[in-house]
């Protein structure tokens, strides 16, 4: 029964949809059974006419109902069978029916229509056929070509039929407005749940965002100081500053006022780098080859390069991009960060974990950045020997692997020649739920006391991206944890280029062109004319975007125009770039910045400018941008 009287139901029917079709099924059903019955009696009466029409419409209900079971059209069929209904009982009210008892089911007609109808259409249906009934009873009483119904029979029907019909209004209209009220509750009820939904995941990640800023900060903090006692009041100020930033999360502004302090400290920290990185290079081509203070500097060259890459790395997290392609040997990278101070504090801080390496001999090389892989291997062994509550082993595996078929992984990886490093720990292991979560950025499981701020797997993943690779993870809770990175095999066309890239490294040197420094820190301006006035240029440096379109339109006559993106107070590089094409449409210009590339500078390559220059950047990079600048 409970299949018959919900048939014809959809996914898509709403509510008041599914409850006429409820109360179609119900009269359909209810109404053939009657029909057939009062016909079998009507013949047994001997009303011949009224079984056959009480047959006929028991099977047009069987109709309707096959069709409303069929399609689901309720309001075609709603509409369809009040009609066929108001026909059938105008039929049996002209007739009279056996005894003159048929107009008993006009009473049900304002049930039907207003309940299936609606208010409105169901009032019409009904004052249609009271209507019908009227007039009828007018012309049987005026007349003697019918005489089925009394005088009596009229002053007691039409009041009777007029009072079943307002009940039957009232109670329709009592219940859609209840129906009415309660949908405009649910309404509200949805409207104030989604707020609250959006509210919950704007301070979510608000709160993300200022984990990964006290994160940040700390970690500043305790590189840049090694006393125990200045460490610790740093980390109070720290808490101190994470609290004053809670209470700005209630102001709804962090978002942007963390924008601004990123950018803000990543053009700093690089206009900081640049001497650290540039003058080493100054020296080191004064400095006699045997000399002792080569390789300090280069060392300090080095750890320049590694913090402008680390700011590099957060800055531009979501939209990376590895220029460096050189010819790298995987188990040598390995090597490198397993004899690194980092690894090695990282032992220090887990004495109980044990490491096994397991290196092919044969293993071939991958193009790509060294620094960018070692970072690689250094978070994979991190995040290994943080999954390790107590003792526990990391084994750390590379091998050639040939694929003829598409593998289905964390990645689907397409078959192919892969240099694959495996790092696999026997730590706690990860849940099936955050098993599609770890490389998300700002996600993280770590628990309390220990490192981590949910970007280090990310950067795993950007890196593999960035260099055509893919990941694999297996992991069962518990046991262990093993992550496996594919990397492509260089190619022989491949490792030539990247041979050639490698050994075409060399110094450019000027002939005396002249070239104009445009940068607002005066640091800046004054490493420039080193650097550039040790490669063979002339070099004249002006303050401001105001000064170099005022020196050019003063008859000033240059090669090239080394600008600076970001300057205060005052024009930007792009709108100084903008003056100077207008002064001279072919003037040579590279934009040089210590932020990713934004939209600014975006703009300016759009416009006409081909080279775009980060800082800090090395005498090699500044020299090779020049020469390609003016090489055309």
């Amino acid at each position: 029964m409970r299949f018959l009287i919900y048939s014809g139901l959809r996914e898509h029917h709403e509510s008041e949809s599914r409850r006429r079709i409820f109360l179609l099924n119900t009269f359909l059903i209810l109404g053939i059974i009657l029909l057939l019955v009062l016909g079998a009696v009507a013949l047994v009466q001997d009303a011949v006419a009224l079984g056959l029409a009480d047959f006929v419409m028991a099977v047009v209900y069987t109709g309707l109902f096959l069709y409303l079971r069929q399609t689901g059209n309720e309001p075609l069929v709603s509409r369809v069978g009040v009609t066929i209904v108001g026909i059938f009982f105008s039929y049996l009210f002209f007739i009279g029916g056996v005894h003159t008892t048929a107009f008993m089911w006009l009473y049900t007609f304002p049930l039907f229509s207003l309940y299936l109808l609606g208010l409105r259409q169901g009032i019409l249906a009904t004052s249609l056929l009271f209507c019908y009934c009227c007039g009828f009873l007018t012309f049987d009483l005026l007349s003697d070509l019918v005489n089925v119904y009394t005088r009596d029979f009229a002053i007691r029907f039409i009041p009777s039929f007029l009072l079943v019909s307002v009940l039957a209004f009232l109670v329709e209209h009592s219940r859609s407005g209840a129906w009415d009220a309660m949908l405009e509750k649910q309404r509200v009820l949805s409207d104030t749940v989604d707020q609250l939904r959006r509210k919950e995941a704007e301070l979510e990640e608000i709160r993300d965002q200022l984990e990964i800023r006290v994160a940040l900060r700390t970690d500043e903090l305790e590189r840049a100081n090694a006393h125990l006692r200045i460490e610790i009041e740093e980390r109070k100020w720290a808490e101190e500053e994470r609290m004053r930033l809670e209470a700005e999360l209630l102001r709804a502004k962090q978002m942007e006022l963390l924008g601004r302090l990123a950018g803000g400290v990543a053009h700093d920290l690089n206009n900081v780098l640049s001497g650290i990185v540039s003058y080493p290079d100054l020296l080191l081509l004064e400095l006699p080859p045997e000399s002792e203070m080569r390789v300090p500097l280069q060392n300090i060259k080095r750890a320049g390069e590694r913090a402008a890459a680390i700011v590099q790395d957060l800055l531009t997290l979501a939209r990376r991009g590895i220029s460096v392609k050189e010819q790298v040997q995987l188990n040598e990278i390995v090597r490198s960060y397993l004899q690194s101070p980092e690894f090695i504090a990282l032992k220090q801080e887990y004495p109980k974990v044990r490491v096994e390496t397991r290196l092919a001999g044969d293993l071939q090389t991958v193009i790509g950045s060294p620094l960018h892989l070692e970072k690689a291997v250094m978070n994979l062994l991190v995040n290994a020997f943080e999954a390790i509550e107590q003792e526990g082993t990391v084994v750390v595996t590379t091998e050639n692997r040939w694929l003829d078929s598409s593998r289905q992984g964390y990645d689907t990886i397409i078959p192919g020649n892969y240099v694959v490093l495996t790092v696999t720990d026997t730590g706690v292991g990860i849940s099936r739920e955050n098993l599609e979560k770890i490389f998300e950025p700002f996600y993280t499981s770590k628990i309390m006391g220990r490192s981590g701020t949910g970007l280090g797997m990310t950067v795993v993943w950007g890196t593999v991206k960035d260099h055509g690779g893919y990941l694999d993870v297996e992991s069962v809770r518990g046991r262990g944890t093993a992550i496996a990175v594919f990397l492509p095999a260089a190619e022989a066309g491949e490792r030539e280029q990247a041979r050639e890239a490698g050994g075409a490294r060399r110094i450019e040197h000027g002939s005396g062109e002249r070239i104009l420094l445009v940068d607002d820190a005066p640091e800046q301006r004054s490493l420039g004319n080193s650097i550039l006035t040790t490669l063979g240029y002339r070099v004249e440096t002006v303050a401001s975007g105001e000064e170099a379109v005022a020196a050019l339109q003063g008859g000033m006559e240059v090669d090239l125009v080394l600008l600076d993106m970001i300057m205060e107070p005052g024009m930007d590089g792009l709108d100084t770039y903008r003056k100077i094409r207008q002064l001279h449409p072919d003037q040579k210009v590279i934009i040089v910045s210590g932020y990713s590339e934004t939209d600014r500078v975006r703009e300016a390559l759009e416009l006409g400018v081909r080279s775009y220059l980060k800082k800090p950047y090395t005498l090699e990079e500044i020299a090779g941008a020049i020469g390609r600048e003016l090489d055309g």
